[in-house]
């Protein structure tokens, strides 16, 4: 059994920012922080939250800034900075709900950029980050050689939309991307010059700053991502100061793993990584610690 929460908070700024939760009926072993990706909204996590949430975790998330039913400019903004301040806002809240419990927090895509660089910056006090088809480096090719110019046409023109994100690309069930292309919570607009440029500047503090990262990883990335770029789950794995880390490359899978057919195995792994690094389920969480399928601290080989 679980149950749900929703509401709202203010940034430093005065937006109005929408949060909800998935919680176990009874008292919770641990609280995973969700951050989800460019264009999308927190509710694309029901699934994972509730798998979550029955096996005693509580699941807290969030709609960034510019998406689903927070406030701000549509799906752009100047600087990652606004999303890393909401971020902090909104963990000092989850603590605040959830005092004592050990906090993890997964960033899937753009919502991947913005916990590494909360992981870079803040070097958080949580027993774990997890990065889900995160976005690290930039693309190779045209969509590497054409980022100086999206830059700078961003800071001229920030509004202008230049790049399309296609359904297709987010996961291969057809199912999911049919709901994807008809949610009227998805931006389904062109992404704007503006925010290709922040996502540039974003990559570059990260490509400064990996060595930094510390916190226990997981890193869960498809090698049929046509989003973002699973070299970059590699080069933070390899550079990562973490002594705790996992890598898990999906052969085959696109860019929403916990999305995808086989989404049901991949948020098994997630979760016995979450019981492998949390405390010991309490009475009520219904579940015990297990060790997670790849070895803690070593890359997992990728599946076939």
């Amino acid at each position: 059994m679980m149950r749900t929460t929703e509401g709202t908070f203010e940034t430093i700024d005065g937006l109005t920012l929408f949060e909800r939760a998935w919680l176990p009926d009874g008292d919770a072993r641990a609280v995973l922080v969700i951050v989800h990706g460019y264009a999308e909204h927190s509710g694309r996590y029901q699934h994972v939250g509730e798998a979550l949430a029955a096996r005693g975790y509580a699941v807290e998330t969030l709609d960034l800034r510019g998406h689903g039913k927070s406030g701000g400019d549509r799906a752009i903004v100047r600087s990652f900075s606004r999303f890393l301040a909401d971020l902090r806002r909104f963990v000092a809240r989850v603590r605040q709900r959830h005092p004592g419990l050990p906090l993890f927090v997964l960033g899937h895509s753009m919502g991947g950029t913005i916990v590494t660089l909360y992981a870079i910056h803040d070097q958080p006090a949580v027993e774990g980050i997890v990065l889900s088809g995160p976005g690290l480096v930039a693309r190779g090719g045209i969509s590497q050689l054409l980022a100086p110019v999206y830059s700078a046409v961003g800071k001229l023109a920030p509004n202008l939309p230049l790049a399309e994100l296609k359904a297709e690309t987010v996961s291969r069930d057809p199912a999911v991307v049919e709901a994807y292309d008809n949610d009227p919570l998805v931006y389904r607009g062109k992404i704007k010059a503006g925010m290709l440029r922040a996502f540039d500047e974003a990559l570059g503090r990260i490509g400064d700053g990996m060595e930094t990262v510390s916190a226990p990883l997981l890193i869960l990335h498809g090698t049929a991502d046509e989003l973002t770029e699973p070299d970059g789950s590699r080069r933070l794995y390899d550079r990562a100061r973490s002594a705790d880390k996992t890598l898990r490359i999906y052969n085959g899978l696109a860019h929403e793993v916990l999305n995808e057919p086989e989404k049901e195995r991949v948020i098994g792994e997630l979760l016995r990584w979450l019981d492998a690094h949390s405390a010991p389920a309490v009475s009520g969480a219904g579940v015990a610690s297990t060790a997670g399928e790849g070895a803690v601290g070593a890359a997992a080989p990728a599946d076939a």
